[in-house]
């Protein structure tokens, strides 16, 4: 006879994990530190190796599980075609060279140790994968989800989470017959083609058409119903046919990705994400075995500080073969340094396919006390990614000091005569950097300088190539080819300077163009008077109207202007967006 289940066993642990949630949230912000450190410290008191409030059943883990899935979702969403076109670099470079350096590292270490071939590979390659829970809440926290780092550390997250999926099946194939692995793969391979191409279609002639619909109908309540069907429904197709919830989900972002709607539907999920995500790590608290912890408390410190060194170096190995600076290199490493919660997850695998062989009279894929001691070890690293990150910050900031003191040219580096000619951007502020953003995705050549320390340290960190150096000095101006150069884009405004230097720009460079985004109006008109193309700051981010005009007199085309308005909107979390920013941009280009 099939099991009962009454309401209390649903419920209990669901509210019991809300509960704890909600205080270890407000705790966290109380004494100022990470709410993942809090969720997870939430998770270990009310685990079963402590208070034992609430038991591991199916029901936690489904609650941890779905915050993964509404994650790769709103993943999924930021994704389009344009996107993954304009990351190539990253998802051809820096994410596979990141994950094989360490996967390698980590797989010949349990070789060593007397682990199966087959099954360290598979340990090793979830060791390589960085936290994609983690990094997501750290770049949001901290709003770098738009500068060189978050989209790079974005792209590698991405390019691990579609091979955490091939990770699994692999991990699952290591519990029959070692035969038939390839096989396996290869199916699952050729059904992810399948779905990744179904998805596209969908987005393009059903997803997007039924959400018109809805949009029209003018019901709340229906739009929200239909955004998690779709969620959960993607989720339960790509399970149904043998893969993963996660890469339905991700898909069914994808497929949003291509609609006009993503925005309200990202707006929609956003609440579900937040919450789920904070039962991950909640369940992630919980699976620490206290006592074993205890036990072994020597073996899982050391191997959770030699995980998290082990994946700095090899991070920034990768970085740095891939051209990044030492700062910038630096702060990406230490950020994705973490392990990941698919080591949890292939770890549950191999410990159930051990279970079934043990029972069966053969020997376990994975040693007990090794599989407690990594489950542990990543937990701790997971608790420990926000201190381990602003260590790193703290780091690339002192290494971007040495820099401080070099010359613009040498600093930052110039076109060739032959080359396309820059655009000049003085000043990081978040008007410079916008500019500098949109010229690196329109591929025009361009030299960032700024002359404040602290501005300088932070973008440099950040990953954008920035140069010492200030505008007031004419020599510096004409040293990196201002006379060459295409547009000067001014980040900070000090009209002493400019009124000093207008004269002899009109004199030495009278076809330059001056851009400014400013938020005061006396200012606007101060600074048009010195013939300087001024913008006032109305719309978020600021300064897009000014970085709208200078890619529409630089020759960009109307769609690809538009695109990219929408792309940064979307990168901010900027509501609204058709009726703020996205009107006001395209009013611009038609007017032109």
């Amino acid at each position: 006879m099939a099991a009962e289940f009454t309401p209390m066993d649903l419920l209990v642990p669901t509210v019991a994990i809300l509960g704890v949630g909600a205080a270890a949230a407000l705790a966290s912000r109380a004494v100022k530190i990470s709410p993942i450190v809090g969720y997870l410290l939430a998770g270990v008191l009310i685990g079963p190796h402590a208070l034992d409030a609430v038991g591991e059943t199916d029901m936690t883990h489904l609650l941890a599980e779905l915050g993964v899935v509404f994650l790769l979702f709103d993943i999924g969403m930021h994704i389009s075609m344009r996107e993954l076109k304009e990351s190539r670099q990253d998802l051809l470079g820096l994410a596979p060279s990141h994950l094989l350096i360490n996967a390698l590292a980590f797989t010949l270490i349990l070789g060593g140790l007397g682990i199966a071939w087959p099954v360290a590979i598979a340990i090793g390659l979830s060791l390589g994968l960085s936290s994609t829970a983690v990094v997501a809440r750290l770049l949001a926290d901290r709003g770098l989800n738009s500068c060189p780092l978050g989209r790079s550390a974005t792209n590698v997250l991405i390019f691990q989470d579609i091979i955490a999926i091939f990770l699994l099946i692999f991990a699952s194939a290591l519990g029959g017959d070692p035969g038939s692995i390839p096989l396996t793969m290869a199916i699952a391979a050729g059904q992810a083609v399948i779905a990744f191409a179904a998805a596209i279609l969908a987005g393009r002639y059903l997803i997007g058409p039924a959400f018109r619909l809805l949009a029209e109908a003018r019901n709340s309540e229906a739009f929200t119903a239909v955004t998690l069907l779709l969620v959960l429904g993607a989720g339960l197709a790509t399970y149904a046919i043998g893969l993963s919830l996660t890469l339905g989900a991700f898909l069914a972002g994808l497929a949003v990705s291509g609609t006009a709607f993503r925005h309200q539907i990202q707006v929609e999920s956003g609440p579900f994400r937040g919450l789920l995500l904070s039962f991950f790590f909640i369940n992630v608290g919980m699976m620490l075995d206290v006592p074993a912890l205890i036990a072994n408390l020597p073996w899982v410190l050391a191997t959770a500080i030699g995980i998290m060194v082990a994946k700095t170096v090899a991070g920034y190995i990768a970085a740095r073969l891939n051209k990044w600076t030492v700062p910038g290199g630096t702060q990406l490493a230490f950020l994705l340094a973490q392990g990941s919660e698919f080591t949890l997850v292939v770890l549950s695998i191999l410990g159930m396919a051990s279970a079934q062989l043990a029972s069966a009279g053969g020997e376990p894929l994975v040693d007990p006390l090794v599989e407690t001691v990594i489950v542990a070890s990543v937990a701790l690293s997971l608790a420990a990614a926000p201190f381990w990150s602003d260590a790193g910050m703290r780091l690339s900031r002192r290494l971007a000091v040495k820099l401080r003191n070099q010359t613009a040219t040498a600093a930052t580096p110039l076109p060739s005569p032959a080359g396309r000619p820059p655009v000049i951007v003085f000043g990081m502020t978040a008007p410079g950097r916008l500019a500098v953003d949109a010229l690196s995705d329109h591929g025009v050549p361009y030299i960032a300088l700024d002359n404040d320390p602290q501005r300088f340290l932070e973008a440099t960190a950040d990953g954008y190539t920035v140069g010492f150096g200030d505008a007031a000095n004419l020599r510096l101006i004409e040293a990196i080819g201002a006379s060459h150069a295409r547009a000067i884009v001014i980040g900070v405004p000090r009209y002493s300077v400019s009124e000093a230097l207008t004269p002899i720009m009109r004199q030495k460079f009278p076809a330059m163009q001056r851009y400014i985004a400013l938020s005061d109006e006396a200012e606007i008109d101060r600074f048009r008077a010195l013939g300087m193309r001024t913008h006032p700051i109305m719309a978020q981010p600021p300064g897009i109207e000014m970085v709208v005009d200078l890619l529409r007199e630089l020759g960009m085309e109307d769609e690809a202007i538009i695109a990219w308005m929408k792309s940064e909107a979307e990168r901010f979390d900027i509501e609204d967006m058709s009726e703020t920013v996205m009107e006001s941009a395209e009013d611009a280009v038609q007017a032109a």
